[in-house]
């Protein structure tokens, strides 16, 4: 008897699961991850002649991040670009000469009305077809340019100048904006809603501003059965990578 009087003692200790433990805060445990992040990359393969940006440099969008060598690219640029002028004045000038043909074709033998046509059509298609390697020497070019594709901080850099690339990752941009992703026990879920606090704790150390719960994952991870919700960081600089717990309150 006496050690069932020990055991009850001690089970009006142990934490009550349901709106009590709600309102004490639900345990958490969290990581920093960028609001938004990239590896970047080109889509054309070369030699790196110029990088204008390294670890820890804030950028803008649009700004220029690398470039590579581009006197090849822009040499075969103004000879597509030549060669579709010329043929653009080539077929200004048989199309005249078609269309006056077409007007006086009753005086006309049918063998030289045909040759007309037939050089009217063929200096169409290769008109065209000098315009789209124009078009495509000049994306080459374009692509030869590594630019910003949103604010942020350099965050990895992968290659250095002289380096031949083709496709592989080259700088890791992520925005200034962070982001706690949120794991906590399952059994929870229907309680957790967005506009809930959460008081993180960093290096042991509680946090005076909480963060509110912006979004909650509508599933459950199968491996750690743990539910997930998202908290935006506004008042308070974390690194990408933290790790720390806390509590979600109301």
């Amino acid at each position: 008897m006496r050690w069932l009087n020990i055991f009850v003692v001690l089970l009006g200790f142990l934490p009550v699961v349901g709106k009590e433990s709600i309102e004490r805060g639900i345990y958490a445990t969290f990581i920093v991850r960028a609001s938004q992040s990239a590896t970047l990359s080109l889509a054309s393969s070369g030699i790196v002649e110029s990088i204008f940006v390294e670890v820890g440099d804030k950028v803008e969008k649009g700004d220029r991040l690398l470039q590579l060598k581009t006197k090849e690219l822009y040499q075969k640029l103004q000879i597509a670009k030549a060669t579709m002028e010329a043929l653009e004045q080539k077929y200004q000038f048989i199309t005249h000469q078609y269309e006056r043909y077409q007007k006086s074709q009753m005086a006309l033998d049918k063998n030289t009305l045909e040759k007309i046509k037939t050089e009217y059509y063929t200096s169409g298609f290769e008109l065209k077809k000098a315009r789209a390697n124009y078009a495509l020497q000049k994306e080459l070019l374009d692509n030869a340019t590594l630019y910003a594709p949103f604010s942020g901080v350099i965050v990895a850099k992968n290659v250095e100048v002289g380096e031949a690339i083709g496709g592989s990752p080259l700088l890791g941009l992520e925005t200034f904006d962070k982001k706690a992703i949120l794991e906590f026990d399952s059994k929870y879920f229907q309680e957790v809603k967005v506009g809930d606090k959460f008081i993180i704790s960093l290096n042991g150390e509680k946090q005076e501003i909480p963060l509110v719960l912006n979004k909650i994952y509508p599933s459950i991870n199968t491996k750690s059965k743990k539910a997930m919700a998202e908290a935006l960081i506004m008042d308070v600089e974390i690194p990408s990578g933290t790790f720390g717990d806390g509590f979600i309150v109301e």
